[in-house]
């Protein structure tokens, strides 16, 4: 009985001890190297010596210098959520690409969050249930709350180019949306002053001296 109030204890504590952490280090059992696993940095994955694909690829890639320009452009509006593990062959192809470009494009570190997955691609704290994970790398962008679009494990052309015609298109969705709605406001304030008496009318216009 002793021994097994003991053990619950340590789960127990275990439990906790992960709550408390970012991330952990834990042993992949089909290669027995480390995965990161949990809320990341790029620092951490920098730091992790299993890890040098991630900076060689960064200084290897050269990326489009007309995507980079425009997503320097519009990146202020949104943010990034990407979901990786230092395991998959694809992240390690597509991170280090899209490290490099939020470099070039002066995207703030502040703007991306990072979750590294273990092969069941589960984060630390369910944060791959929230988004419906199934495969990594998964690059989510988001307006505020809402999902704008999602690249998954790889894309047709490239990472920036990619991100750059999803980022433009909904700036531009946008702008039309806040166009429609200024003309709404002001058609509705047009109806209103013409549903207005003649003599209400002239005095809620009435020129008012300020001196």
């Amino acid at each position: 009985m002793t021994k097994n109030i003991f053990l619950v204890l340590i789960m127990i504590l275990t439990v906790q001890f992960a709550d408390a952490q970012d991330h952990v280090r834990e042993l992949d059992r089909k290669t027995d190297k480390p995965v990161l696993r949990g809320k990341l940095t790029f620092k951490d994955i920098m730091k992790e010596s299993t890890c040098s694909w991630f900076e060689e690829g960064a200084e290897a890639y050269t990326p489009n210098a007309a995507a980079i320009e425009e997503l320097s452009t519009v990146w202020k509006n949104y943010r990034f959520v990407i979901f990786m593990g230092t395991w998959c062959e694809d992240t390690r192809n597509l991170l280090p690409k899209l490290y490099k470009v939020l470099l070039d494009a002066h995207i703030s570190m502040n703007a991306v969050e990072v979750y590294g997955v273990n092969r069941a691609k589960q984060s630390l704290q369910d944060e791959h249930k929230f988004y419906k994970i199934t495969h990594v790398p998964t690059i989510i962008v988001l307006h505020q709350k809402r999902e704008v679009g999602r690249i998954v494990e790889n894309v047709n052309t490239t990472v920036e180019e990619e991100l750059a015609l999803m980022m433009d298109k909904d700036a531009k969705e946008l702008e039309i949306k806040k166009a429609e709605q200024v003309l709404k406001f002001e058609d509705d304030r047009q109806k209103e002053i013409n549903s207005m008496k003649p003599r209400i009318r002239k005095r809620y216009f009435a020129t008012r001296s300020f001196y």
